[in-house]
């Protein structure tokens, strides 16, 4: 028998590989930094153990084939990159986790010890998912779903919680669907379930959802559970037509103490923000392009080639609209015409424009300050690329201003109309929402709003009320700051002469904004709900759009380095100079696992991992066949395909294999689907 218990000796060395694996299974789902300790701890005892009694611990698989040509796509593709130093930083981490599979199988001595495994693993996942339904709560009560169209990021990324937490559904499910057991054990079956379940929906990330759907619809077919299976499937179509878009505009008086509503009406597109002109507002429409309502008539429509995000009047018969590709049109009125005069594409991923008369400042995170001299005509653009990280700028009579989560904020002097010297800087996170008003910043976020004011060359936070919280959106009109909240209040504030806060006024309005306008005493508001499984097929919705450009990027770069790619590396190096001039946002990764390894690791890296995708699928499909009918083991391995699927389903809209923290679930989960089998034959054959 292949057991770590060797002889009484080493009885406090199978006990440190014990502990540290244990920690190793309760961190699966919420420290990777514990969990690799607990991993790189036990199978660093592991080796020692195997030198002082010079055994081998590990047991072949049937899987090293796929390995191996899955480690030779790597080296290749390594030694034939231009960034080699990076690609054997990541080469390591993919070589270092494999052994994850076989570590699972030395420390699964018996059938009991893999069951407990298994046990403390959902009860780690269990746990995780019931502190992040605690904060999900608390963020579905600031509308901050509605507002970032995420789950909150408690421990790792929302998308990660969702593809982790799937693991737990699916094992539970399987275990529901097939497992013969009390109703005692049942119950908690269903308990469990049900916990992990709302976990899925609180992290709000389609990527789950997909691959747990494919995942329990592969579990009923196997089980062939025709009953269950078809109202699901009818189910899914009925949400599917009864899930639906809403788009409302809603305008309030709020001269006095209390919003009073004067009307609203819905719209058949997306009305995303709100500008005023003169007796008119502008409604930016993802859809519809700009329209021009008076009251809540539409009086005139503008189509745009992208959505508009942002519209703003610059003189009686100039007009700036910014694209959600970030270009800027350029409008001129002509009696009752108005016309496009001119366009202009900023460098980079622009998060901040600035106006100073007919001049244009923007301000891209990844590219600096570019400065137009004239957005009425073709000029030489003037950039400052020292100036990138920053996402919001001001500029007036003597300084610019800029702020950023990385590089804090900071003030230059003015010179003309560049930016000078560095005057003060300031360290300052957590910047959701910034508004620069009376020489003052405003800062908002969670936690509240924040005065700073640059006073004797230094940045001084002036004041910051506790009772405003979960800012939204900043807005003002004259002397007043109207600041929107999470749960639908308006907070109107003044800066008092000792530079306070003094709030004068406040309501809740429903339904709860998305975004507003404070102008001449009114409050024009838009309210946008987009149905979560429409968004599936929404070409406008920010991640669609960005993965969309992604992978229309990692093509072409497999098209250039076809064979073996350009190296296992972050992939923004290659796509800056693959990208459409409009596709701004730069990641490290396609957000698709099979593009990727096309850009990567090239056709033959792509085929190695494909091959060991199907390996390990036919091998817990073997081993499910061969236990079926067996308590436990058969339900595992169910659980497992189903899961390892799930992940592959996920991976249409996510890079998660090379995932640290599920590349490491994958590994586990299938090893301790291979140790179950060999200790139930061990275990079968000796009785």
């Amino acid at each position: 028998m292949n057991e770590i218990q060797g002889t009484k000796d080493y009885k406090i060395l199978d006990w440190v590989i014990l502990s540290l694996f244990v920690i190793f299974i309760l961190s699966l789902s919420n420290s990777i930094f514990v969990n690799q300790i607990g991993y790189f701890g036990a199978l660093l005892f592991i080796l020692i153990k195997a030198f002082l009694t010079r055994k081998n611990p590990f047991s072949k698989t049937g899987l090293e084939l796929a390995f191996a040509l899955y480690m030779l796509a790597e080296i290749i593709s390594l030694i034939l990159s231009e960034y080699q130093a990076q690609a054997f930083h990541f080469f390591t981490k993919r070589a270092l986790l494999i052994p994850v599979l076989y570590t699972t199988i030395v420390v699964t001595t018996n059938l009991k010890r893999g069951k407990n495994f298994f046990n403390l693993f959902i009860v780690g996942s269990l746990i995780t998912g019931i502190v992040y339904l605690v904060f999900a709560f608390q963020y579905y009560l600031n509308n901050q779903y509605l507002i970032t169209e995420s789950g909150p990021a408690l421990i790792q990324n929302p998308i990660t919680t969702s593809e982790i937490i799937s693991f737990a559904v699916l094992f539970l499910f399987a275990f529901i669907i097939n497992e013969k057991a009390s109703w005692k054990v049942k119950l908690l079956l269903y308990a469990g379930f049900a916990i992990s379940v709302l976990t899925l929906i609180a992290t709000f990330k389609r990527t789950g959802w997909m691959g747990v759907a494919i995942g329990i619809v592969l579990i009923l077919i196997i089980k062939k559970k025709w009953k269950i299976l078809v109202p699901i499937f009818i189910a899914g179509i009925v949400l599917f037509l009864i899930d639906k878009n809403v788009s409302q505009v809603s305008v309030y008086n709020f001269e006095g103490s209390r919003a009073k509503k004067l009307y609203s009406f819905k719209t058949d597109g997306r009305a995303w923000s709100v500008a005023k002109d003169d007796s008119l507002f502008i409604i930016n429409d993802y859809e519809n392009g700009l329209l021009f309502y008076k009251d809540s008539v539409l009086v005139r429509k503008i189509a745009t080639p992208e959505p508009a995000t942002s519209f703003l009047k610059v003189d009686d018969s100039i007009f700036i609209a910014q694209l959600i590709d970030t270009r800027f049109l350029i409008f001129k009125k002509n009696n009752q015409e108005i016309n496009q005069i001119n366009e202009i594409l900023p460098p980079g991923n622009t998060k901040d424009f600035f106006l100073l008369d007919k001049s244009l400042y923007t301000l891209d995170i990844d590219s600096g300050l570019t400065f137009y001299n004239s957005i009425t005509e073709a000029t030489t653009p003037v950039r400052f690329p020292e100036l990138k990280g920053f996402i919001k700028m001001f500029v007036d009579s003597s300084s610019f201003f800029f702020a950023g989560d990385g590089p804090g904020a900071a003030v230059y002097s003015r010179e003309g109309n560049f930016p000078g010297k560095l005057i003060a800087k300031k360290d300052v996170d957590n910047l959701r929402r910034i508004y620069f008003f009376e020489g003052n910043m405003i800062v908002g976020n969670s936690e509240c709003v924040w005065m700073y004011r640059l006073e004797n060359n230094q940045i001084v936070l002036k004041d910051h009320p506790k009772e405003i919280s979960h800012v939204n959106r900043i807005d003002s009109d004259g002397d007043i700051l109207a600041v929107l909240t999470g749960n639908g209040t308006i907070y109107k504030l003044k800066v008092n002469e000792n530079q306070k806060f003094e709030i004068i006024a406040s309501d809740q309005v429903s339904p709860k904004p998305t975004n507003f306008n404070y102008s001449d005493g009114n409050i024009y508001c838009t309210y946008i709900n987009r149905g979560r499984l429409l968004s599936f097929f929404d070409p406008y919705l920010q991640q669609n759009f960005n993965r969309l450009a992604l992978w229309r990027g990692g093509w072409e770069i497999f098209k250039d380095y076809p064979l073996f790619g350009v190296g296992d590396i972050g992939i923004e190096k290659y796509y800056v100079h693959y990208k459409r001039p409009y596709d701004k946002e730069i990641h490290g990764h396609l957000h698709n696992n099979y593009f990727h390894f096309l850009a990567t690791l090239g056709l033959f890296g792509l085929s190695a991992i494909m091959y060991m995708f199907i390996m390990i699928i036919i091998k817990i499909s073997r081993i499910y066949k061969s236990t079926k009918g067996k308590p436990f083991i058969a339900s595992y391995s169910l659980g497992a395909l189903a899961a390892f699927v799930n992940i592959l389903i996920a991976g249409l809209s996510e890079l998660n294999f090379w995932d640290q923290e599920i590349a490491t679930l994958i590994y586990f989960t299938v090893g301790l689907n291979v140790a179950l089998f060999i200790r139930y034959k061990e275990e079968t054959n000796e009785s």
